[in-house]
């Protein structure tokens, strides 16, 4: 009988040091597995910011409309008089930081080729307009220093058929 309860005693003895062996694995992996995670999130944030950095720097680059269009300079309707002076915004913007100025966006793509269809349409209005690297790419028109002014180029857009909003 001594014999059994050793052997008894010996399997047991493995249940608990494989159960252990198990937990110590897991908690191993668990952290690498944090610690892969943190660096990961923390390589995919500096991606993220040279990204939105280099969406700054393009958003600065002034954007004018074509001279040749049937559409107005300004963001005022084609029956108003020609008082109102050109924004001088869309011809060449002041050096600002391009959080300063107001854009109008008229979309937002996961691809590429979805951002310059949009684009395109929106040239056939007479708009000039820019993409916005990404994903997601955003397709934007105008630069003004007032919000007033980009909300008035919104409401024309939309008159066309465009979805728009201002963004910042």
């Amino acid at each position: 009988m001594s014999a059994k309860k050793r052997k008894k005693k010996k399997s047991s003895g493995q249940g608990a040091n494989f159960v252990i062996t198990l937990v110590t694995l897991s908690v191993i992996f668990v952290f690498f597995g944090y610690l892969i995670g943190t660096y990961a999130v923390s390589v995919l944030r500096e991606q993220h910011q040279a990204s939105m950095q280099l969406a700054r720097q393009e958003t600065s680059v002034p954007v004018v409309r074509s001279e040749t269009s049937s559409a107005p300079a300004t963001s005022t309707p084609p029956t108003s008089p020609p008082a109102q002076p050109v924004e001088p915004e869309a011809a060449s913007p002041p050096p600002a930081p391009a959080g300063d100025l107001y854009r109008v966006q008229v979309g937002v793509f996961s691809e590429r080729a979805n951002a310059e269809r949009m684009l395109s349409m929106l040239r056939e209005a007479g708009y000039e307009g820019i993409i916005i690297s990404g994903p997601p790419h955003r397709v934007q028109t105008g630069a003004f220093s007032s919000q007033e002014n980009a909300a008035k180029l919104r409401d024309e857009l939309i008159q066309k058929g465009f979805e728009a909003i201002v963004v910042r």
